[in-house]
């Protein structure tokens, strides 16, 4: 397994959905907590933090920062959200999404992605910070 086809999957990670099943959170800057595990390799775990509007909230469907991949066969069922994704150009994966929210401000997920014979497990932890989102990126 080549270090730049390692790159490019953890990079892909960065892409998928940050916010979860937004119909259930609140608007405001989000923290999330990403750690990708990968057969072979040390975990890595990512902190970013993103803003969520109205709009998203609003929304039966997680935030989707990457336009390349897409999701199907969508379940929405109380406070949780599951979905296949299939990633198509620069990067060909298959996968699956769930999510699920305890309360209005916090959130877990897992997306399995598996490309060219590998395989990566992201475990993703949400948690809203505050309504004001002044200065923070929109994915």
């Amino acid at each position: 397994m080549s270090f730049k086809r390692i790159a490019l999957l953890a990079g892909v990670a960065a892409l998928l959905p940050v916010a979860a099943l937004a119909a259930h959170g609140k608007a405001g800057l989000w923290s999330s907590t990403t750690t990708v595990d990968m057969k072979g390799m040390p975990s890595q775990t990512r902190t970013t933090t993103y803003c969520m509007t109205p709009a998203e909230v609003n929304s039966d469907a997680p935030s989707n920062r990457n336009p390349d991949c897409k999701y199907q066969n969508v379940q929405v069922s109380g406070q949780s959200f599951s979905a296949d994704m299939v990633c198509t150009g620069q990067f060909n994966a298959t996968g699956h999404f769930q999510s699920t929210y305890d309360s209005d401000t916090h959130y877990t997920a897992t997306i399995a992605m598996n490309t060219s014979g590998m395989s990566m497990t992201n475990r993703i932890e949400g948690k809203w910070l505050k309504a004001d989102c002044a200065g923070a990126a929109h994915p």
